[in-house]
């Protein structure tokens, strides 16, 4: 039997070496600071896959008094939205040097936030981004109980005063409900957030207050917890609560799935009966039937611009909230409202529906 001898670990000089360029091009590489031409980084980078070589970040850390690592606190990973924000965190923390640590926040309010943050600061990260409801009051109750944790926040109000990277949601909102009061609906339900998503609230007051601004107000509103199955169970509510509507807006896309299916499932039409708007633009808004028209949010975006505010203050500096721009996905869950034949073959289906599910 032979002996193999064991094969040495690479150094930031070998991989200088087979790229060739100088140790100090490499570090800049590695620890994403400084200028390096594009095709230079190719270089260095394939010689860094080629001898799989991996930097010593416990060493750097020790050195700069830093882990370089930075947390991120967010409610579940699953849904759309919190996943977009961690794939383009990680992604803009590598570019810099860090490594990302993600923490669930396992529920609303202020307690979870706590204990998600203290599960990160057990883990030595510089740095953290908040991607949890909060109150502009218990934004500033962490600030005081994290005080050498720098962090920006990413869903409080815009009047928080706290460092953010915000997205601008009573705009999205707006865009919505005006979208179906130019269609002609007048009779307009919604299904919004949970009670505890303190900042999605301001969808809700964003639709009230476009509805109230022409002298309407919502007919109906039923709230789920983010999920296609609470969006289905929201749905059928309103539908078994006997007041008709012609427009659906819904807090998110996940909760819009569930809601066409519960309204093909009573054979209500969309968006010939029925036209439905939903919020963030997921990729499978587009493929859904019939396509969801939607508010489209930036997530890509928004964790890019929470990471350089995060990167800023650890070098000491410090930058106004920035809100980010929704707009309006015009597909074809959306038309005017049905006339007054169709509305009554729709109420004729609904009192055979409820009469069916009463027997």
């Amino acid at each position: 039997m032979t002996d193999h001898p064991e094969r040495r670990v690479p150094t930031l000089m070998d991989v200088a070496d087979r790229a060739g360029v100088s140790a100090q091009t490499v570090s800049r590489v590695v620890n994403g600071q400084g200028p390096v031409a594009a095709r230079t980084r190719a270089r260095v980078m394939d010689a860094i896959g080629e001898l799989n070589y991996v930097p010593n970040r416990l060493a750097r850390g020790l050195a700069r008094q830093r882990s370089l690592s930075i947390g991120f606190a967010t409610n579940d990973i699953s849904l759309h939205a919190p996943s977009q924000l961690a794939s383009a965190i990680e992604g803009a923390a590598r570019q810099a040097g860090y490594s990302l640590i993600v923490s669930i926040v396992a529920g609303y309010g202020l307690a979870p936030v706590t204990h998600a943050l203290r599960a990160l600061r057990e883990r030595q990260v510089d740095g953290a981004l908040i991607n949890a409801s909060l109150s502009p009051g218990d934004a500033h109750e962490i600030t005081a109980r994290f005080p050498d944790l720098p962090c920006v926040f990413m869903d409080v109000p815009p009047s928080a005063g706290v460092p953010g990277a915000l997205l601008d949601q009573a705009l999205g909102a707006r865009l919505g409900a005006d979208h179906l009061l130019n269609l002609g609906h007048t009779r307009i339900a919604c299904i919004d957030a949970p009670q505890g998503a303190v900042a999605e609230q301001a969808r809700l007051r964003g639709w009230e207050d476009t509805l109230a601004a022409r002298g309407l107000s919502l007919v109906a509103r039923a709230a789920g917890d983010w999920s296609p199955a609470s969006g289905y169970a929201a749905t059928q509510t309103l539908l078994a609560g006997g007041v008709p509507f012609t427009g659906l807006l819904v807090a998110n896309d996940q909760m819009a799935v569930g809601a066409l299916r519960a309204l093909w499932e009573r054979g209500v039409n969309v968006p010939a009966d029925v036209s439905v708007v939903g919020y963030d633009d997921t990729a499978e808004s587009a493929m859904l039937i019939p396509p969801l028209t939607t508010v489209r949010q930036d997530f890509p975006l928004l964790g890019r611009r929470a990471f350089a505010h995060l990167y800023a203050l650890l070098r000491g500096e410090t930058h106004p909230p920035t809100l980010s721009t929704p707009h309006l996905v015009v597909r074809a869950s959306t038309a005017p409202p049905p006339g007054p034949e169709r509305q009554d073959v729709q109420a004729a289906l609904r009192t055979l529906m409820g009469a069916l599910t009463r027997s």
